[in-house]
């Protein structure tokens, strides 16, 4: 899928007021990272997995909703925000990563795959 076609799909949509739901998505962010932490600390690396991903899904949420747009998908988000951020590599890097984290949380979560090694990949 590409831009143009998650935006057909209205997976991606323009929204005059997505602004408004930057800070309830932060919020969101920095309390899915406590949770990661928490787990951590615990040795439960597949909810740290879930809870890393989380925290970064809504931290690209509100850089989504900082351009005046919203998502109804997982993977649009990732295609928009390469769309509107292009220009900036280093955003681009973490985006990438971000990408990487939704595969695997994907894979956690539905797929019911175990974590082969003691921490997960991205951390």
């Amino acid at each position: 899928m590409n831009w143009k076609e998650c935006q057909a799909e209205k997976l991606i949509k323009h929204d005059s007021r997505a602004w408004e739901r930057i800070p309830v998505s932060i919020s969101a962010a920095e309390r899915f990272l406590r949770s990661a932490q928490k787990n951590l600390e615990i040795d439960e690396y597949e909810m740290v997995q879930l809870a890393a991903y989380n925290s970064a899904f809504h931290s690209a949420r509100a850089l989504l909703f900082s351009k005046g747009y919203t998502e109804r998908s997982h993977s649009c988000l990732s295609i928009a925000l390469k769309h509107l951020y292009k220009d900036d590599p280093l955003l681009l890097k973490l985006v990438n990563v971000f990408d990487k984290m939704r595969i695997s949380r994907h894979n956690v979560q539905y797929a019911e795959l175990l974590l082969l090694s003691k921490k997960p990949y991205f951390l």
